[in-house]
């Protein structure tokens, strides 16, 4: 693969050490772990090769391969989610989470000053908070398949906004103009970033967005049941 192709890939990661799974997107996988998440789409994902959709050293590795090639690959921390690092560890108050109606304990997932992290101990009314992404300082293993190249203009630019999206959107490329349809409650900076790598990567320069309201479920007839 080359830098720019959009592609469809399977992967499943796992920890080194542990052997521990902690993503996949095949439903067979996370059912033989008991690690099925209700909120997880089971299905490959669709990247541009060299864009930082992946990390680092899957990014690297894809480059090596070809449609239709299974590898296994092990990624380092600094090609993964980076070394741990000791002043990510932080102590606040525990009057700062009191105060938004929060009960800290150790484990739970707490947003702090706009961080994410994890309450390592409640002491004496002071909180430790750790900073590291979860997977920090862990060498990764990864099963990854390369299923397929997109090809085409439209796909390709599906494909990149669903990846931010969660779901393809509709587009419509017309005498150059190029329409992405995005749900009326997307988020501004995921806009910015799908924009980012499509003029970056898809060699379209210039995109508008499209609000448009989600469908509404239909109600089922009765009668026709």
């Amino acid at each position: 693969m080359e830098e720019g192709n959009v592609v469809s890939i399977d992967y499943t990661g796992r920890v080194k050490e542990s052997d521990e799974l902690f993503d996949t997107t095949i439903l067979e996988v996370a059912e033989e772990e008991n690690a099925v998440n209700d909120r997880a789409k089971y299905e490959p994902i669709k990247i541009i090769v060299g864009a930082d959709m992946v990390v680092e050293g899957l990014d690297k590795e894809l480059k090596k391969m070809d449609v239709g090639e299974k590898k296994e690959v092990e990624i380092s921390p600094e090609k993964a989610f980076g070394k741990r690092r000791g002043e990510l560890i932080k102590t606040f108050s525990e009057s700062k989470f009191k105060n938004q109606d929060m009960n800290p304990y150790p484990g739970m997932r707490v947003t702090v000053d706009q961080q994410v992290g994890r309450v390592l101990s409640v002491n004496s009314g002071r909180v430790r908070v750790d900073m590291n992404h979860p997977l920090a300082g862990r060498t990764l293993k990864y099963d990854i398949e390369i299923k397929e190249k997109i090809e085409g203009k439209e796909d390709k630019l599906k494909a990149v906004a669903g990846y931010y999206l969660g779901e393809e959107p509709d587009v419509d490329i017309k005498n150059d103009k190029t329409i992405i349809k995005v749900p009326r409650e997307a988020n501004e900076k995921i806009l910015e970033r799908i924009e980012e790598k499509v003029e970056e990567f898809l060699d379209i320069n210039e995109i508008s967005f499209e609000e448009v309201e989600e469908d509404e479920p239909e109600e089922k007839d009765e009668k026709s049941e």
